[in-house]
């Protein structure tokens, strides 16, 4: 037996319908374009780009699932919760950090001054009670090998509704259910705001209708982690860089200029770890410059 074939195998099996277990295994899919580049063009042989899917099913662990109330992954619970949420009263509150966030927001700031001071400017006289240089463990993952089982590249049409189609019809081939079995239980999916953008404009398509695979209502989207954060720093960054055409703007780009770093360079929409090392340079030497220019003793933030 192949590799592939037992890896397909191994999908099918993790896809296959639990009794125990009302929900189905997460589903990460995101789209990707790849060129089979021809150096030397002729007729028939030319460059081509291959647009489609890569994705992986993650199945979730076993003891945290055994920790949940399994009604509540049920498709019908879903299906309650979300028309509880049409008459859900939006406060602002919902939005504000709890007294802990604070606190712990307030120790993380603390946290990034104190490691700039020990590594650019002063030593603390006694570690022992000195802030500590690595911040506060928030909500810590437990280190256990992830069950994933990958699927295979899917060919679909370009970012479209069509397109999110087929990777259904696709996905559904793979996992070995019939389309009956797999629109019968809450599905969990991870994409990028194109692809939930896309299957909301293939759901309104196909409504009203009467069939499960025509609804899509059993599937649940969300985006991505690093999807998510990746939006967050890059709109964050474009605030706060300024424009490299002013010479009296103050923005981001002048600190990186004169770090020796080409500001025309720093916003990598394709290189997400780039964009974060340059964003904490320029969070590190506006730190450095605040506890340079302030006049009092600073020995008390090791206290």
């Amino acid at each position: 037996m192949s590799l592939a074939t037992e890896a397909a195998a191994d999908l099918r099996v993790a896809m296959r319908l639990n009794q125990s277990v009302p929900i189905a295994p997460t589903i990460c899919i995101v789209n990707i374009d790849m060129e089979q580049r021809v150096h030397d063009p002729s007729v028939g042989h030319r460059s081509h780009t291959f647009r489609g899917t890569w994705g992986y099913v993650h199945v979730p662990d076993s003891e945290l699932v055994s920790s949940l109330v399994l009604s509540d992954l049920s498709l019908q619970s879903y299906h309650a919760s979300i028309e509880k949420v049409k008459s859900m009263t939006i406060e602002p509150h919902i939005f504000l950090p709890t007294p802990a966030e604070d606190q712990t927001d307030a120790m993380v700031w603390k946290v990034q001054i104190a490691k700039v001071l020990f590594e650019y400017l002063a030593v603390p006289k006694d570690r022992a009670t000195a802030i500590p240089m690595a911040s506060p463990v928030i909500e810590q993952i437990t280190p256990k090998k992830p069950k994933i089982h990958m699927l295979k590249l899917m060919n679909a049409s370009d970012n479209s509704a069509e397109g999110v189609g087929q990777v259904f019809q696709l996905i559904i081939g793979q996992s070995g259910l019939s389309v009956k079995d797999f629109f019968s239980r809450l599905q969990p999916m991870d994409g990028d705001l194109g692809t939930v953008q896309n299957f909301n404009c293939l759901k309104s398509q196909r409504s009203p209708s009467a069939y499960p695979q025509d609804q899509l209502n059993n599937v649940i989207f969300q985006l991505g982690a690093s999807h998510t954060l990746w939006n967050i720093a890059t709109a964050i960054f474009t605030h706060h860089f300024g424009n490299m055409r002013d010479s009296k703007d103050c923005g981001a780009w002048q600190n990186l200029q004169a770090l020796g770093f080409p500001a025309e360079k720093a916003i990598q929409k394709k290189d997400f770890t780039l964009m974060i090392n340059q964003m904490e340079k320029v969070f590190e030497s506006m730190l450095y410059y605040c506890l340079r220019i302030v006049p009092h003793d600073l020995t008390h933030l090791f206290i």
